[in-house]
This record gives structure tokens, C-alpha cells and sequence, in this order.
């Protein structure tokens, strides 16, 4: 009987300091307010989305064809479908000031008689050339 009676008071001490216990968790509100006396203000920045510019007209110059961002190509003067079928008119094509805008110039010619050019030269015809083929077996 003396066992029972210190472990029936430890049994009740470790059930009453379980019901005693509060589990949840203190908002964060309160824990903040706590530990810095003075009120913060707190303000979101939200970024702000820019859309990128639209081309001009919709056409691009890409690997030497003009294409549309609505699925269409300009092909020797013709606007041609190469997306899906939408059911809309095809677009403009793009004006002569922006075709001319993509045209390379041609850049100077070299001298001839440069340095440059003659030992160009001379690698060409320093490389190897494959043996003909003639077909015998002689």
C-alpha cells in the first residue's frame, strides 16, 4: 500500500500538469509586440509588371524570315499562314522602312594586294587536295 499511494500521487500530478498545459501556439501578432515595444508599420511593395513593348507592326526579323507573332511569314512579297487557322483577316506586311532597316550592307572590299588577302591565298593553296577518281585499279 505504501508503494501505491506515491505512485497514484505521480500519476495525478503528471495528469492534472497535462490538462493544465495549453498546446497552442501564441499568434505572431502578439510575439512580435512583445519583443519590440514599438509598433512597425508593415506596407507590401508589390512589384509592378510591365508587359514588354509590342513589335512594330507584329514582324520580326528572325534567321533571315520575316514572321508575324500571330503565326504568319512574308515569303517573296506574300503574307503566309503557318500557324493554326484562326478565322481573321492575315496582317499587313511589314512596310518597305522596315524591310530596308534589316538589309546588311555589304562591307569594303579587301585590297587584293594586301597582306591579309595574299596569305589567304597562300593557305588555300597549301591545302591538301582529295586524289581524283577515275576509276581504275592500276
Amino acid at each position: 500500500m505504501t508503494r501505491n499511494i506515491p505512485s497514484l500521487i505521480l500519476l495525478t500530478s503528471l495528469a492534472a500538469a497535462a490538462v493544465s498545459l495549453n498546446a497552442e501556439p501564441t499568434p505572431s501578432a502578439d510575439r512580435t509586440s512583445i519583443e519590440s515595444p514599438k509598433p512597425q508599420a508593415k506596407t507590401k511593395v508589390v512589384p509592378k509588371i510591365v508587359p514588354a513593348p509590342p513589335l512594330a507592326e507584329g514582324w520580326s526579323y528572325v534567321k533571315g524570315e520575316w514572321i508575324h507573332s500571330e503565326g504568319y511569314k512574308y515569303v517573296k512579297g506574300q503574307v503566309i499562314r503557318t500557324g493554326a487557322q484562326t478565322h481573321k483577316s492575315p496582317p499587313k506586311p511589314p512596310s518597305k522602312a522596315l524591310l530596308n532597316s534589316v538589309k546588311t550592307k555589304p562591307g569594303p572590299s579587301p585590297d587584293p594586294n594586301s597582306a591579309a588577302a595574299k596569305a589567304a591565298q597562300k593557305e588555300r593553296n597549301l591545302a591538301p587536295r582529295p586524289a581524283s577518281q577515275t576509276g581504275t585499279n592500276l
